[in-house]
């Protein structure tokens, strides 16, 4: 009796939160592998990068309210670092359009040509029967749709060489509805150097050997770039960033919009640089942002484990340490390549987090604020309007 009071208790506690993701890859699987966005697909717990674990029958499973659809365009870095797959595109660009793009096209053309594809995708699904579904293309849409009850869908960019070093095309992704960028990733762009993100354990076959950790900061370009983001009203990912550009991107904001990282850990629990360390966490919360924590094991934990909700829910204890609940968000980059923990492997199982907070003893108004309204208050404060949250001192 004791365990079904529990389990009715945290379900029915997540049914009743808003639950966004900052930070899922569904766009990226449905591009490059053509999968059905409306059917339910086997995840498996090994990593596998073929799996797709979001899809719109699991995020209806998982009581997922609204996600931030990630959109990558493939580096060409990535290409020239990697002959297998620099071999395996080029063969599939004899064939497909869509394959010669990401060989050898321009990124902004090709990143624009992803994101109506998810659209088409997203339609076709709606088509199939999921009349629930929405794309929002303004925080007003947003909200609105969340309102009415429907999973709704917001386009974020994961990269700012699909900016293709360009100011004016930030302007372009933003009218095109783009509600966030990542500003760097695995490769330094145009805006600036980069902690890299593909870890040692998938760098086979002699691929993916540039992994140095780079010290640089923000250039000229990148700080054109993050000025004008926060007059726009696009949301600042600075997720994959040097600790000098955070340091930097934190200065030029000045509190005027809230920061974001959407899929990080905590250097307090794995030292590596993509992780925050206690003064990036205070300073975000200082200008009103929020933390994303990433579902993935490598980089909440020094030591290897399968299992991982332990890890996310430790790595969330660190933080509320440092500010509190308020600065909280979820950023599980499911689907971006990754693996993530065996007990939590899809966006279907997202209960099974709730449940985890409730038994670490988070209350029911913490878990409520960590699963969406964290997310709410930086997409209020962040995505278009005026600049101006109010900043709080720690």
């Amino acid at each position: 009796m004791g365990k079904t009071i529990a389990k009715k208790n945290y379900l029915t506690i997540h049914e009743r939160c808003k639950l966004i993701d900052f930070h899922v890859h569904p766009a990226l699987k449905t591009y490059l592998f053509c999968t059905k966005f409306y059917k339910r697909h086997k995840a498996g717990g090994a990593w596998n990068p073929l799996r797709v674990r979001v899809d719109l029958p699991k995020l209806t499973e998982g009581g997922v309210n609204g996600i931030f659809s990630a959109i990558y365009c493939p580096e060409k870095e990535m290409l020239d670092d990697c002959m297998p797959l620099r071999m395996a595109i080029g063969f599939l660009g004899l064939f497909s359009k869509k394959f010669r793009g990401i060989s050898k096209g321009n990124r902004f053309d090709e990143t624009m040509k992803m994101i109506d594809s998810f659209e088409n995708t997203v339609s076709s699904a709606v088509k199939k029967g999921f009349q629930n579904v929405k794309i929002a293309r303004s925080r007003a849409e947003f909200e609105e749709f969340l309102d009415k009850g429907k999973l709704t869908i917001v386009h974020s960019i994961e990269g700012g060489h699909s900016l293709g070093g360009k100011l004016e095309n930030l302007e372009k992704f933003f009218n095109r509805g783009v509600a966030l960028l990542t500003l760097a990733h695995f490769y330094e762009n145009e805006i600036g150097q980069t902690v890299g993100g593909i870890i040692d354990s998938k760098k086979m076959f002699g691929c993916f050997k540039h992994s140095v950790i780079q010290e640089g900061g923000l250039s000229d370009f990148g700080r054109d770039v993050v000025e004008e983001m926060i007059r726009m009203g696009m949301l600042i990912d600075m997720t994959h960033c040097t600790l000098k550009a955070r340091q930097e991107i934190f200065e030029i904001n000045n509190n005027r919009r809230p920061l974001i990282c959407s899929h990080v850990g905590v250097q307090a629990r794995f030292q590596h640089p993509i992780n925050l360390t206690d003064d990036d966490i205070k300073k975000i919360a200082g200008c009103g942002g929020t933390i994303c924590v990433i579902f993935m094991n490598h980089w909440l934990s020094e030591k290897p484990q399968k299992d991982g909700l332990d890890l996310i829910v430790k790595t969330i204890e660190h933080i509320r340490k440092k500010t509190g609940t308020d600065f909280i968000s979820v950023g599980t980059d499911f689907d971006g390549f990754t693996d993530p923990p065996d007990d939590i492997k899809d966006i279907a199982e997202m209960p099974k987090f709730t449940e985890s907070l409730l038994k670490a003893g988070f209350k029911e108004t913490d878990i409520e604020k960590i699963l969406g309204e964290n997310a709410l208050r930086v997409i209020r404060a962040g995505w278009g309007g005026k600049t101006g949250p109010d900043p709080v001192s720690y």
